[in-house]
């Protein structure tokens, strides 16, 4: 027999105790875990948040300086000293700056790389001598350029969590020479031409931008500061195209670009550009040490090699028996003293033996047996044998609504005329005028290629017309007989640069010693040549100034040079041309061959009236136009070429 014997009843709420307490120890523990998560998390944030705002600070400090810089690129007096910019941040931030409105709520402290306190790192690399390719909105050109790197650390002074942080960037100041636009506009670009047009190179506005022809092909990188436009209907004006343009790069044009500072100053308004082609202002005026500095520099009249003008009478025009000199010619140098040196006259008419008259080139003094010696009280007309005085019409500048001016003949031109032929031979005429001054072009070509000199040859002339504007007279400057660049400029080239307008007559710049670019659209055979004015006229090899006549018979001619002048902007009921008549022509064309660069800068202030229609005083060439590529080139780039200047944000770390 089993007994059974029954067991005492658990205790089960003691369980339920150990149980609970266990829960509670876990719970505790990741309670625990999660303030913990917390705190560090929140302290991590807290950290983070500090460097964002101590990259905040750094990148103020880089940006201080950097303002700094641009504004001393822009006004061309960039300082080579790193030193100079990085001493420009405090050493310990203000934390409150009544005088700006704001205040600053924490302060820190600025070093820079090495840990020296009120100072940044700022490296100034050199300038590179050559162009090289540029990024960014700038792609597709050449330049030259100079690289900073801007380095600032800040640290935060009395916070929980002291977080610098260091922010690095790379600045490229870039000079862009405007002529390696193919078209570049300080302002409104308009293009709609009729016939087909392909323009291969970099195009800018500095301001809108339309194109309205389906004749037009760009090939390259079409850039406007203001809108871009693509359609039929002008923007600018009630003109209407044939279309939309085509655009064989992707992504072109845009619109909305960082304007592009223009040569001179820093302000972009084109009436204040066009003082670059003027005579300079006082504080800048020729022949003093001013004129030679950077900034007097920027102005075509300091720049040029020689300076041509002649008194407000003219310069013996046909018909007047004006006696005595009325031209002058000075040689520029800043290393001479006094800068301008007075060129004597080479070329003399004189009354001799009655009423005859002898003209003399190369007159020597004292006299010899090949030149005998004049009374100087028979001079009739003094001057210079490249430079003369030629008179002619121009029917767009005196429209008068069909009808002309001058009974009908258009506006009279007085213009000096450039012989280029001439001036080659001037330049190494070595005749001596007496002793000690020199009448030829030989002793100052020499003098200006001398390494302590300019160290080239005469390349430039600027010459300016005294001649008063009025509502019947257009005073100007022409160049002929161009169809070679002067020889003795050793392949330098030549630009002629005048305030008042400018016409070329006949092919120019078409061959060289090794060969012939005449009629095609090739620059092999050409020197780097540049045509800068007021507006530019044309004027073919069948020109003659003695017609007067609209539309005259004309004859194809080629043009190889780049191109800055004034257009006669759009307004309302008058379309502006376009791009396609930003060469002025007067007559009834054939072709037109022309390679080189177009650069608008200003609006025209002597040659003012505005375009008219195909047919109303020329007729329309069949236009053959390239850009030259040359001009990627540094060493290719004509004399004077003005260059703009941009900034080229690259790299951004911040650690």
């Amino acid at each position: 027999m089993q007994n059974s014997f029954p067991l005492p009843p658990r205790n089960r709420g003691g369980y339920a105790l150990l149980i609970t307490l266990c829960f509670l120890v876990a719970t505790l523990l990741v309670f625990i875990s999660m303030m913990y998560w917390v705190n560090s998390n929140g302290k991590i944030t807290a950290m983070n948040n500090q460097f964002n705002l101590s990259s905040a600070a750094a990148e103020a400090a880089t940006e201080k300086v950097l303002s700094q810089m641009n504004y001393d690129y822009d006004q061309q007096s960039l300082s080579n000293s790193g030193a100079y910019y990085g001493a420009m941040v405090p050493s310990v931030s203000y934390q409150t700056n009544s005088s700006f409105g704001f205040s600053w709520p924490i302060q820190y402290i600025y070093s820079d790389t090495n840990g020296y306190q009120g100072q940044i790192s700022v490296n100034i690399g050199p300038a590179t001598t050559n162009t090289v390719p540029l990024t960014s909105q700038f792609r597709g050109l050449y330049g030259t350029e100079q690289t900073v790197t801007i380095t600032a650390t800040a640290t935060p002074v009395g916070q929980s969590f002291t977080v610098p942080s260091t922010v690095c960037e790379t600045i490229q100041f870039a000079s862009i020479p405007l002529f390696q636009f193919a078209i570049f506009y300080n302002m409104n670009l308009e293009i709609c031409a009729a016939q087909n047009l392909i323009i291969s190179g970099p195009v800018w506005s500095n301001a809108g931008f339309w194109s309205g022809s389906t004749t037009v092909t760009f090939q390259s990188y079409v850039s406007a500061v203001g809108a871009a436009t693509n359609t039929a209907n002008d923007p600018f004006c009630s003109y209407t195209g044939s279309g939309a343009s085509t655009y064989t790069m992707a992504g072109q044009p845009t619109s909305g670009n960082d304007r592009i500072t223009m040569p001179i100053g820093t302000n972009n308004n084109p009436s204040t550009v066009e003082a670059i082609i003027n005579i300079p202002p006082t504080n800048y005026i020729m022949g003093t040490d001013a004129a030679f500095t950077t900034n007097g520099q920027v102005y075509f009249a300091n720049q040029a090699d020689l300076f041509i003008t002649n008194f407000v009478t003219g310069t013996n025009w046909p018909g007047k028996t004006s006696v005595g000199t009325n031209m002058i010619m000075y040689y520029q140098d800043g290393v001479n003293n006094p800068h301008q040196l007075q060129i004597p006259y080479d070329f003399y008419i004189y009354t001799n033996r009655g009423a005859n008259t002898v003209s003399i080139t190369n007159y020597v003094v004292p006299a010899t047996a090949t030149a005998p010696a004049y009374n100087y009280t028979n001079v009739i007309y003094a001057g210079y044998s490249f430079v003369t005085n030629v008179l002619f019409w121009d029917y767009r500048e005196g429209w008068n609504n069909g009808s002309g001016v001058n009974s009908g003949k258009g506006k009279a031109v007085q213009a000096l005329q450039i012989d280029v032929k001439a001036f080659d031979y001037w330049l190494v005429n070595s005749n001596l005028n007496g002793t000690t001054n020199i009448n030829g072009g030989c002793y100052y070509n020499n003098l200006c290629s001398q390494s302590n000199h300019k160290s080239h040859p005469i390349d430039s002339i600027y010459i300016f017309n005294s001649v008063p504007l009025s509502s019947t007279v257009l005073p100007a400057v022409r160049v002929t007989d161009g169809g070679m660049l002067p020889v003795h400029t050793l392949g330098k080239g030549f630009t002629v640069a005048t305030p008042q307008p400018l016409y070329v007559w006949g092919d120019y710049n078409v061959s060289n010693t090794a060969g012939s670019s005449l009629s095609q659209n090739s620059t092999i055979y050409t020197w780097p040549a540049a045509l800068m004015g007021d507006a530019l006229t044309v004027l073919s090899d069948g020109w003659k100034d003695s017609v007067t006549t609209k539309s005259p018979s004309g004859s194809t001619t080629t043009i190889n040079a780049a191109c800055l002048a004034g257009i006669v902007q759009s307004t309302n009921s008058n379309y502006s041309g376009g791009v396609e008549n930003f060469f002025r022509l007067l007559e009834s064309w054939q072709t037109f061959w022309w390679n080189g660069a177009i650069v608008v800068m200003f609006p025209s202030q002597y040659a003012t009236n505005c375009w008219q229609q195909t047919g109303n005083y020329y007729g329309a060439p069949t236009r053959n136009w390239a850009f030259d590529t040359n001009f990627m080139q540094q060493i290719k780039l004509p004399p004077l070429t003005p260059q703009s200047r941009g900034v080229i944000r690259g790299s951004w770390s911040a650690y």
